[in-house]
């Protein structure tokens, strides 16, 4: 079925989306968790969790604020952050680009991977950005294709401009968009603003190729990869595959800063 123009287009109810999600926590839960660790995350913080996903982010901040704290996992779909069960996490099944997020309320507000699929993507910076308590943190971790155009070659950068930058811009997705977060962290009122970038340069058949060949699988399922060459997709599904062949993959830009104690 095709996914309506600004829905989200990597939902969790796709038949191998608990796959997929290991496969992106395997790939990018370290750097998350280095961030924020570099943020100084505690016993007793108030935690949002926007995207949960997977919830092993979910998980790592509930261990992180201790009994004290509290964390509020969010996302359009729950499945796999309801059964987590500690004590310390309440989750919410809401859409943030309609529905009404506590103000004031967190210490840290925290979104990876979210924000450039969502058409509205501005608007739900400023509204995170007013969930923060004067003084809380704002950690946001998107990516960009900036290294694939700069050094991708062949098939695998031709099968790239196919699948994600003409299908998936179809639905709203901007992959340009996370260069400027920084910028943008900065527009929406943070102070003390801080960015870095990873990317990571993979081989075929590793975790991280398979994480890209099924993003491009749930594309394909979803109706969005249309106008490709024939047979390109399939070739680029099996270059994915082949050990001893490495890519360069996106840009994984995080950014973050700290909400004026005056606010």
């Amino acid at each position: 079925m095709r996914t309506a123009p600004g829905s989200y287009t990597l939902d969790n109810g796709w038949r191998q989306a608990r796959h997929r999600l290991d496969l992106l926590e395997g790939c990018f839960d370290a750097g998350t968790v280095r961030r924020l660790s570099r943020l100084g995350i505690g016993p007793g913080w108030r935690c949002l969790e926007v995207g949960a996903g997977g919830g092993s982010t979910t998980r790592w901040l509930c261990g992180a604020v201790g009994p004290d704290g509290r964390v509020t996992a969010v996302d359009i779909d729950t499945r796999f952050v309801e059964g987590i069960g500690a004590p310390n996490l309440d989750v919410l099944r809401a859409d943030v680009t309609t529905d009404e997020l506590p103000w004031s309320a967190f210490d840290l507000v925290h979104a990876r991977l979210l924000l450039v699929h969502l058409p509205t993507r501005e608007r739900v910076l400023d509204r995170l950005v007013a969930c923060l308590r004067p003084g809380g943190c704002l950690l946001v971790e998107e990516a960009d294709h900036y290294p694939i155009e700069a050094a991708g070659t062949g098939l695998y950068r031709d099968g790239w401009i196919s699948v994600f930058d003409a299908a998936i811009r179809r639905a709203g997705v901007d992959l340009d968009w996370a260069r400027a977060l920084p910028m943008r962290l900065a527009e929406a009122g943070l102070a003390d603003v801080t960015c870095d970038a990873e990317v990571h340069h993979f081989e075929g058949g590793t975790p991280e190729a398979e994480f890209l060949r099924l993003t491009a699988r749930q594309l394909r399922e979803a109706g969005l990869v249309e106008g490709a060459p024939p047979g390109q997709l399939d070739a680029w599904d099996e270059l994915l595959r082949r050990p001893g062949r490495w890519f360069p993959g996106p840009a994984i830009v995080g950014a973050w800063g700290r909400k004026s104690e005056r606010s």
